[in-house]
């Protein structure tokens, strides 16, 4: 008898490109200038990444959520070339940035908006992503046809994504990224990453933002990723070794490794044009058009 062949959905490869952290804290190959960033993006999306997650940085490296820094930005990984869907973060910025100038890198012209799960203690200081903010966030992406990006810190916050898919809030398939082994978030262990997807929304598609500083804890929960049907995210912003004891010099190091992996377990890579219509991400913002004029 012939064995089924089971289908497997294609594999997004997400590349999170330089974070909020202090400029080169971690490694000398860090990417914190605009057109740095820009460059490393287009060479991510070369290598087969079909998302390219960012931060804003100013010229000297630091970190800002600055609307029209955030509109520069995308101008520049635009005008590279660059067609990868881009994913714009409206984190608080390391404690720094208010709520109302999180709210405006919605109106950066990115395909895609991270929106905080809820707030946590995050290390010594608390995270503070309120249910009022959450529904205005989401609410904003909607009318703009934004496709939010849930970031889930604590299995708790996974009321608050069913609760914004009550009010209408909520793709029917969410695009759903697990903070795990951050300080305050959960922990980077297989049983709890395990746990949090069993209670994801049906169809959720999901990645992991893993930043443990151990190599083998970070291989291990990327490849339960893989295995589980999740998607990649991987890059500077959430780890720095290549393989053990060797760092990455650049983040398409790290998006070729997982194309090559995806390719040795017959897994499809996902297109761009693939990932917007699996996620149901429409096509790029006319913003980028609007600024220019």
């Amino acid at each position: 008898m012939q064995a089924e062949t089971m289908q497997q959905e294609p594999l997004v490869i997400c590349a999170a490109i330089t974070g909020g952290a202090p400029a080169r804290a971690n490694t000398p190959h860090h990417p914190v200038s605009p057109k740095a960033i820009a460059d490393e993006a287009l060479a991510c999306w070369r290598a087969g990444a079909a998302i390219v997650h960012c931060h804003a940085r100013l010229e000297d490296g630091t970190p800002t959520n600055d609307l029209m820094a955030y509109r520069d930005l995308l101008a520049r990984i635009r005008d590279t070339g660059c067609e990868a869907i881009v994913n714009f973060s409206a984190g608080d910025n390391g404690g720094r940035s208010g709520h109302e100038e999180r709210l405006a890198v919605i109106e950066s012209g990115a395909d895609v908006v991270s929106l905080g799960g809820g707030s946590f203690n995050l290390g010594a200081r608390a995270y503070d992503n309120p249910p009022a903010w959450r529904r205005e966030m989401a609410t904003r992406m909607k009318a703009r046809g934004v496709t939010p990006e849930f970031e889930l810190f604590d299995l708790g916050q996974i009321h608050g994504l069913h609760w914004l898919g009550e009010q209408g809030l909520m793709p029917a398939r969410p695009m759903v990224t697990l903070g795990v082994g951050i300080p305050g978030a959960l922990p980077a262990d297989i049983d709890v990453v395990l746990a949090t997807i069993r209670l994801l929304p049906p169809g959720a598609h999901w990645s992991m933002s893993c930043q443990s500083r151990d190599y083998a804890v970070v291989e291990r929960l990327m490849l339960v990723a893989y295995a589980m049907g999740g998607h990649i995210r991987t890059g500077l912003e959430d780890h720095f070794h290549i393989r053990p004891g060797v760092l990455a010099k650049s983040n398409a190091e790290f998006v070729d490794k997982w194309v090559n992996m995806a390719a040795l377990w017959g897994r499809p890579v996902a297109s761009v044009d693939v990932t917007r219509t699996l996620l149901g991400i429409g096509k790029p913002s006319a913003t980028l058009q609007a600024v220019r004029a």
